[in-house]
């Protein structure tokens, strides 16, 4: 931007000889007024689009929908009549190529940068990706052996009062058992008499 802001006085400089006519009484004329005046409106174009900072207006002034400044001014320059002093059209010339390789430094400039702004933005924010995990307890947990006395499944004896003898001794509490089984004895028939 700043060598933007040194070629403005040289463009400005250049258009005011040309205008003035200082340029020599033998080579040619000056520029026209209208075209001097039209070629300094220009110039105040160029400004508000490099002040408006944006990429986009930047290039505006070269290339752009909207009718870039550098083709107007070319079009300027080329419409001067050809009376008008050679120096004086080179000199603008030139003045105005060196301002438009300026602009475009300038636009390239703002265009990386809102590149690089715009890329960040679309970024997602960096995370932190470790990964922490919570360890797992892995201490055995206390099992208490289930009590795997065994419990007597045998049959319960006949409480019957038949005298067959072939009954299981009844208990009575103190070891001693009674024989008084009502089972049915070896022999006997179930359902009938002996």
């Amino acid at each position: 931007m700043r060598a933007l802001k040194r070629i403005f006085p040289v463009v400005l400089i250049a258009l005011s000889v040309a205008v003035a006519g200082c340029g020599g009484n033998d080579k040619g004329k000056p520029i026209p007024a209208a075209t001097a005046t039209a070629l300094n409106t220009e110039l105040n174009g160029v400004q508000a689009r490099l002040d408006n900072g944006t990429a986009g207006a930047c290039k505006d002034i070269l290339e752009g929908s909207r009718g870039p400044n550098k083709d107007r001014v070319n079009q300027l320059i080329d419409s001067m009549p050809d009376n008008v002093d050679s120096d004086v059209r080179s000199a603008l010339e030139d003045s105005f190529n060196n301002l438009w390789d300026l602009v475009q430094q300038e636009c390239d400039d703002r265009q990386s940068k809102e590149d690089a702004n715009k890329q960040q933005q679309d970024q997602p924010a960096e995370t932190n990706t470790k990964q922490t995990t919570t360890p797992t307890d892995t201490t055995p947990t206390d099992t208490t052996p289930t009590d795997t006395t065994p419990t007597d499944t045998a049959p319960l004896p006949n409480d019957g009062n038949g005298d067959s003898g072939g009954g299981v001794p009844g208990n009575n509490g103190n070891g001693n058992g009674n024989g008084n089984g009502g089972g049915a004895g070896a022999g006997a028939e179930l359902g009938g008499t002996p």
